[in-house]
């Protein structure tokens, strides 16, 4: 519920969360909140795992139809069928790079978001202040990318370090480390809409699914790294991989 309701404030809708245990029917329980405190609209979410979830969801949806005082749509939102395009659609994007490049070729990338460009660490930490984001891009160097996702975390927004000459397996510990949803090199540029896809997608199961991101990208860091790179660092990775999978 915690994460419900901060999904819906980074939206930035007004909202209130209420748990709600009286006794009745699910189906019950959403009619009389809906007539005690004169509810314009009920939208339901239908998410079906099983047979006797099916039959349990179908009957309260049937009965808040039926029974509810003002309109009821019902949303199946089936995040493993939904495209990269589907998932960042209208989307709003900070980008931070001192590169005109990077900012031009990503924005053409993302054309499906509203994509909000700084090529330094003041532009950024003033629209951060100032918008809300689903997610930021950063470069490491050269904006002090460190210090904007702090900003970013200081408001729970996803953060995607997007970086080449801080491609080091220091900088990528530090960057889990401190929050960071994902770590890309830049030599992953043409699937930034994956890996920004993926990120939200995460973030909307109410995580932060490093394993499935470390995964993908680990054949590459072991190319890019010298031989044994994690074991400076072995306590770190080790407990990395217990939480994640290696």
């Amino acid at each position: 519920m915690k994460f419900a309701k901060r999904l819906l404030e980074t939206s930035g809708l007004e909202c209130a969360v209420q748990q709600s245990v009286r006794g009745f029917s699910p189906g019950e329980n959403l009619v009389r909140f809906a007539n005690e405190n004169d509810i314009d609209h009920i939208f339901l979410g239908i998410k079906k795992k099983f047979r006797a979830q099916k039959a349990i969801l179908e009957s309260t949806v049937r009965y808040v139809i039926l029974k509810a005082p003002c309109p009821v749509t019902t949303v199946n939102l089936n995040l493993q069928k939904m495209s990269a395009e589907a998932l960042l659609k209208d989307r709003r994007i900070l980008l931070v790079d001192d590169e005109p490049d990077i900012l031009e070729t990503v924005g053409e990338l993302l054309n499906m978001c509203y994509l909000d460009t700084a090529s330094n660490f003041d532009e950024a930490v003033k629209l951060i202040r100032d918008n809300r984001y689903d997610m930021v891009i950063l470069d490491i160097m050269g904006v002090n990318g460190y210090k904007i996702l702090e900003r970013a975390r200081q408001k729970d927004i996803p953060a995607l370090m997007f970086t080449a000459n801080a491609l080091t397996p220091e900088n990528l510990k530090k960057s889990i480390e401190k929050g960071a949803d994902s770590y890309i090199p830049k030599d992953e540029l043409v699937n930034i809409l994956d890996h920004a896809a993926a990120a939200i997608k995460a973030r909307v199961e109410g995580k932060q699914g490093y394993g499935a991101w470390f995964s993908n990208l680990k054949p590459f860091f072991d190319n890019s790294f010298s031989k044994g790179w994690r074991d400076k660092d072995r306590a770190f990775w080790s407990s990395f991989d217990d939480k994640y999978g290696g």
